[in-house]
């Protein structure tokens, strides 16, 4: 079945998820999307992001057959005025759905190259704490954590190993926290970790 189990940390959040399967259709995009999606999908060259794009509208419709996306910046918004966060990653898509500022999703497949980068988003005091057994999903789960922020904030410019920190954790946490600090601006976020198949998902709301 496609359509995953609903996540909800919180009374103000839902996550919904879906699983991409080659062989079924998600929706037809001459028929199920509006003209703006319509040609939004036929921007994307790839076949696999065509699924992607697909998948995270029927996600949204979902929730309410009426709901239509906007864009400002990049940054999406719903035309009821709820906050969207958006992530996909290979074969699940995910979306974010709050009333509340400042939410962020991100999903990530566990996949060893996040070594090669680890220093580009991580400080030197979670780079140690992630090191050892089970540092592969550890780390996969400190950049979704930090993309999650990243997509909350919406801030241009931010860099993820000064700008974002994140409070210790392993991978049997559940939840954490994170930390976004720029000049004198500082703002917590609640952390929401769930472990989807072999991929690391977590969800960001500001505290």
């Amino acid at each position: 079945m496609p359509l995953l189990n609903d996540l909800v940390p919180n009374q103000s959040l839902l996550c919904k998820l879906w699983r991409i399967v080659d062989s079924e259709d998600i929706m037809d995009p001459n028929n199920e999307l509006n003209s703006d999606d319509y040609q939004i999908f036929l921007s994307r060259k790839a076949n696999h992001m065509k699924r992607q794009f697909l998948a995270v509208r029927k996600l949204i419709s979902l929730v309410d057959s009426d709901l239509r996306v906007f864009y400002k910046d990049e940054v999406p918004f719903l035309s009821d005025n709820r906050n969207i966060s958006i992530s996909h990653s290979e074969n699940i898509a995910a979306i974010l759905i709050s009333d509340k500022r400042r939410i962020g999703i991100d999903i990530e497949r566990i996949n060893k190259k996040v070594h090669l980068i680890k220093s580009k988003f991580l400080n030197q005091k979670e780079i140690n704490y992630l090191t050892g057994d089970g540092e592969t999903k550890r780390l996969t789960k400190a950049w979704t954590a930090k993309e999650a922020i990243y997509k909350a904030v919406r801030k241009p410019g931010i860099i993820f190993s000064e700008n974002i920190s994140l409070e210790e954790f392993n991978n049997d946490t559940k939840s954490g926290i994170g930390k976004f600090t720029l000049s004198n601006q500082e703002i917590r976020f609640k952390l929401y970790f769930y472990d989807v198949d072999d991929y690391c998902l977590t969800i960001s709301q500001e505290i």
